[in-house]
């Protein structure tokens, strides 16, 4: 070891910083692993982890992969990350954050398994709202996890402990799905950067049941680490009935943004930060950024895209939810929380005639967001309007879930990718983020324009980022 040891405590789990401290030997993947655990076991039960892998086991592969000179140029060696528990890793349990219907896997998810075979170091299977069902992080049998930056406010959901763990600096990156904002909002309310790619260009197969919307993606500290590891996934699969034969091939890069280009935010009508004075003050500080990066802002009526939102859950499309789980949901319904039991009982409420009337409503909706795209580049929201206590959650879960994903629920069902960056702190020290969405297959252009905004905004991710306490 150099005499310039990588701090234990306080070190940087990003990839770039792990790969360089491995190549001038201020780090081993064996050492790494030990302060990972020593980090988890400081945090005692923060409700992150529902099957937390044995420090020697994790220790062990280190090792193993220390022991294979080829290891080393793997793109992931020694990379810690952390599961959602509704993905399967082969001998650990999987739950979708319901106890009753644990089952243990016996294979492991060819998504994972390609991060295994890329060098990566898995360290558990992580907490999330039951079925990935919520954007909140409170529908849970194995508790609650919380925002990393004050105990009393939620993480976001449902990838509530990947949330925690990244942006807590526990992990280096977490396997996420988003349907509704799943992946999205726990980034916004955790300091980190989630992007979600256009549904289809990852392969579901053997993957989880998070909707036939959704799409599998990753939590990170930046928006060079969600690249890297994505362009690792895109490919397409026959098997999935969903995956798009445009995934082949298919990547994005961390190419700087373009020198200009056009971006719709929200009318003063349409802006909804649900009274939340310092949200709409970052959301209008990125749009600034973005405007000093070369972009022209257009404001528009996002009514129709808010409409689309609620018919995610408040409409037939929870039929679709309801057709992945209601087998097992009509032998054992006090299984779930709920908040989750009542909104998977609204998907017995709707007829075929219901389900393919509101496909023709999303159908017309596809056809504005396309026009909309010939006149701008990316569309960019809040995240989410703001966000709420934990006590406040519990006490109107159902409402203020849906208030939460007023800018996120949209986005699978009109087939477009987004990422989440951050925006930056409250005065209260609680971190919001800015999302940028692109057209269909659109998704190399909102990943470099949000890496340019998230280098613009200066803040470090995660909790490296926290702000001083104020005065």
């Amino acid at each position: 070891m150099t005499n310039s040891p990588w701090d234990r405590a306080t070190g940087a789990l990003d990839i770039a910083t792990l790969k360089a401290c491995y190549a001038d030997g201020r780090l081993t993947p064996e050492t790494l692993i030990d302060a990972i655990y020593d980090r988890i076991a400081a945090r005692g039960e923060d409700h992150v982890w529902i099957h937390l892998i044995a420090r020697e086991t994790s220790k062990a592969r280190a090792r193993a992969l220390m022991a294979d000179p080829c290891a080393v140029d793997l793109p992931l060696y020694g990379i810690p990350f952390g599961i959602k528990d509704n993905i399967d890793l082969a001998g650990l349990p999987t739950t979708a954050a319901v106890r009753a219907w644990a089952r243990m896997a016996d294979t492991t998810s060819p998504l994972v398994q390609t991060l295994l075979d890329a060098g990566a170091i898995p360290i558990g299977k992580q907490n999330q709202d039951q079925l990935g069902m919520g954007v909140v992080g409170v529908r849970s049998d194995y508790g609650i996890p919380q925002c990393c930056f004050d105990s009393r406010y939620i993480s976001g959901g449902s990838t509530s402990g990947g949330g925690v763990s990244v942006g807590a600096g526990l992990v280096s990156f977490a396997v996420a799905n988003d349907a509704a904002g799943s992946g999205r909002v726990p980034a916004a309310l955790n300091n980190i950067v989630g992007y979600k790619p256009t549904p289809g260009l990852i392969p579901r197969a053997r993957a989880s049941l998070a909707g036939m919307v959704g799409t599998e993606n990753f939590l990170t500290l930046t928006m060079a680490d969600s690249v890297l590891l994505t362009n690792l996934w895109f490919a397409y699969e026959p098997s999935d009935p969903f995956s798009k034969p445009q995934a082949d091939g298919f990547r994005i890069t961390t190419n700087p943004a373009p020198d200009t280009f056009r971006f719709a935010i929200p009318d003063e009508a349409t802006l909804d930060t649900d009274g939340d004075g310092d949200s709409e003050r970052l959301f209008r500080e990125n749009v600034a950024r973005l405007r000093a990066l070369g972009g022209t802002a257009v404001p528009i009526d996002m009514t129709p895209y808010l409409t689309a939102a609620r018919m995610l859950y408040d409409g037939p499309f929870i039929a679709q939810r309801y057709a992945n789980f209601g087998d097992k949901f009509d032998g054992d319904e006090d299984a779930l929380c709920p908040a989750t039991r009542e909104i998977l009982s609204w998907g017995r409420n709707y007829t075929a005639r219901d389900v393919f009337k509101a496909q023709y409503v999303i159908a017309g909706y596809k056809q504005q967001i396309r026009a909309l795209f010939k006149d701008v580049d990316l569309l960019v929201t809040p995240t989410s309007p703001s966000t709420y206590t934990i006590e406040a959650l519990l006490a109107d879960n159902i409402a203020l879930n849906a208030r939460m994903g007023t800018y996120t629920n949209f986005v699978n069902l009109l087939d477009l990718p987004a990422v989440s960056i951050p925006a930056g702190f409250r005065k209260d020290g609680i971190p919001l983020g800015t999302m940028l969405i692109g057209p269909s297959l659109g998704d190399d252009l909102i990943c470099r324009i949000g890496g340019a905004l998230h280098a613009a905004l200066g803040i470090a991710p995660g909790i490296a980022g926290r702000p001083a306490p104020a005065a």
